[in-house]
């Protein structure tokens, strides 16, 4: 034990005697090694005495720490939480801008992770032996996702413009006092362990939330997870063109994350600006200039908001942590949530608001003080999104009179709202009642933008509806979970040639398809898909999810109507139906949940959507790497 308290304290004097030679004694400036290595060597011995002497009560409390609380908890939960802030750290540098914003930063992320991180572990331990990870399929999936994480990172970093390794590393002259603070770290959560556990759990009552542990970790790994592709995906490139399925990355980064914002002008999204930017400018108010980085942590946060919901939903229908585990995983592994989860863009504000509005109605909720500013939510980030809150409604026995006057409410607020947002942001935003103003959306259904905006459907034309028929059903019941292979158009884009990422090439009237691997996945959604459907016809006068499962297939049979005559690249809508495709299932199959051959099914079949659509994010980032070249 003495030899540790010695090696301890001139660690420890060391790494303060290398912070304070590069920081403020100008160690570069020293030509001779001589001189560098006394530099360094003599306040490493004088910080070393001193730290021996002055605080041999640290030292001598481990003889009785064994006692108190396990060690290898306590180096797991260190461990992770080092590995969890340097990432931080690295990813917030330009914002933390100094050695004290970074010595703050640290000092609070590694004392506060360290100590929740410990009872943390130490209930996972337990759920080793007797809990949620004694299955062996819920450990499978829990290790899935951190496999995830690290796949997309090392795929990323194979390309010196999404270099997302870089991204989130610290500072070299930073690193001595980043040590130094984990150490200091590391004794203070040590201390808060093992004399305050009770007043930790007193006043921070982890046993609530065991119950929604799985749900908050697999949220937890799809923040990561979003993030990292978040980082390596939005590129100032995508400022000049739209090049990733017809999405307006760039120009949404500055309107709900740039101190100016910028003008929408799309009639359709007409309370983004009031409902969305307060959140996304309040993270990205704190990053200063760099107000890019809050854009991408309030998108991924969203992302893993709705991860987690599914979770809630699921587990609340059907009582099975296993089951619920599964879908959450689903949703977030999806094709639509990888990428719209982590790109600047209105679409998974979109998602969340229509998942909470079925969080809400599985509650039986009908009070108009909730259910309307969750409507307005619906509409005023998208305005047809509210078209699917009244199919759930109605399916729900909510009352034609009452669903008529909620009708009429939200409309009212949304004219309203619109006004105010108008006056807050002068001619940032067109009125969806004015007909001028949303003319504009003709666009995308009017012959005469034919092969450049539209693909429009003529009865007429027998070759045009099958097509277009072909074109939705895809998008909708295909695409959004099991990633096609990308097509990739070369367009009169400058910088020359720039590759557009496309499910559906207008001009050339070809479709994405699968081929390989991908082949599998796909056969055993479909075969997901119709056992599902089948159930729900079995069960539909008698299961208690009938009103919700109806609703779910009202708002995709709503997506697939409006898409028949609106659109064109329809992967970038698919976030307002992948939600309904995760939950329809999960409860038509419910009865099922708890059925360890059900459980291991749907554990090989979201484990295969998540290799597929690993290589369909891999294949962004191989296309667009050129482009970010390009356009730095």
């Amino acid at each position: 034990m003495n030899f540790l308290r010695i090696l301890f304290s001139f660690l420890t004097g060391l790494l303060t005697s290398l912070f304070l030679a590069v920081t403020f004694f100008h160690y570069s400036s020293f030509s001779s090694p001589i001189d560098r290595l006394f530099l360094i060597l003599v306040p490493t011995l004088a910080f070393g005495i001193l730290f021996h002497q002055a605080f041999p009560a640290i030292f001598a409390r481990t003889r009785n720490i064994q006692n108190l609380f396990t060690i290898p908890y306590y180096l797991l939960s260190f461990i992770l939480t080092l590995n969890l802030t340097y990432g931080a750290v690295g990813f917030l540098r330009e914002v933390l801008r100094t050695p004290f914003g970074m010595f703050l930063f640290t000092a609070l992320s590694m004392t506060i992770g360290t100590v929740i991180g410990y009872f943390i572990i130490q209930h996972a331990a337990q759920s080793f032996r007797d809990g949620f990870l004694g299955k062996p399929l819920n450990l499978i999936l829990a290790l899935s996702l951190p496999v995830l994480w690290i796949a997309l990172i090392i795929s990323a970093s194979q390309f010196p413009s999404m270099s997302v390794v870089g991204y989130f590393r610290i500072y070299r002259e930073w690193m001595p006092l980043f040590l130094l603070t984990v150490l200091a770290s590391a004794i203070l959560s040590l201390f808060l362990i093992t004399r305050h556990s009770s007043l930790i759990t007193f006043h921070f009552p982890l046993a609530s939330f065991i119950q929604h542990l799985p749900g908050l970790y697999a949220a937890g790994m799809f923040f990561f997870i979003e993030l990292v592709i978040a980082r390596s995906l939005n590129h100032p490139a995508l400022d000049h063109n739209a090049v990733l399925f017809e999405s307006d990355a760039g120009p949404w980064m500055t309107i709900l994350a740039s101190p100016e914002s910028a003008a929408i002008n799309r009639a359709v999204h007409p309370l983004s600006l009031i409902l969305i930017r307060p959140l996304v400018r309040f993270v990205s108010g704190m990053m200063s200039e760099h107000y890019a980085l809050g854009g991408m942590l309030v998108v991924s946060a969203v992302a893993a908001a709705c991860v987690f919901m599914t979770w809630f939903f699921v587990k609340r229908a059907t009582d099975s942590k296993t089951y619920a585990f599964i879908f959450a995983i689903l949703l977030g592994s999806t094709a639509t949530h990888l990428l719209f989860g982590s790109l600047a863009e209105n679409y998974i504000f979109g998602a969340a608001s229509l998942i909470f509005f079925y969080l809400l109605l599985q509650a039986k909720e009908t009070r108009f003080s909730l259910l309307i500013p969750a409507g307005l939510f619906l509409f005023g980030i998208t305005i047809t999104n509210i078209a699917q809150g009244i199919i759930a409604l109605f399916f729900n026995k909510f009352g034609f009179k009452r669903l008529i006057q909620y009708i009429f409410c939200i409309l009212a607020l949304g004219v309203l709202l619109t006004l105010i947002t108008n006056i807050i942001y002068s001619k940032h935003i067109t009125f969806f009642f004015v007909p001028e103003d949303i003319a504009f959306e003709f666009s995308f259904v009017s012959p005469e933008s034919e092969g450049v905006l539209s693909d429009p459907i003529r009865l007429s034309e027998p070759s045009s509806v099958i097509r277009k028929f072909n074109v939705v059903s895809r998008s909708i019941l295909l695409y959004g979970i099991v990633a096609p292979n990308v097509i990739e158009s070369v367009s009169e884009k400058p910088p020359f040639p720039t590759i557009d990422l496309k499910t559906f090439d207008v001009r050339e009237r070809t479709l994405a398809s699968y081929k390989g691997f991908s082949n599998l996945p796909l056969a055993l959604w479909l075969v997901l898909l119709l056992c599902a459907f089948m159930m729900f016809i079995k069960n539909a006068h008698t299961s208690k999810h009938t009103p919700l499962m109806l609703g779910l297939l009202g708002a995709l049979g709503f997506n697939f109507l409006m898409h028949l005559f609106y659109g064109t690249e329809l992967f970038l809508y698919t976030s307002y139906w992948v939600y309904a495709l995760v939950l329809f299932p999960a409860l038509a199959l419910s009865d099922f949940a708890k059925n360890t051959w059900m459980q291991w099914g749907l554990g090989l079949f979201v484990l295969l959507i998540m290799a597929n659509n690993y290589f369909f994010i891999s294949s962004i980032f191989r296309a667009l790497a050129p482009f970010y070249v390009a356009c730095p």
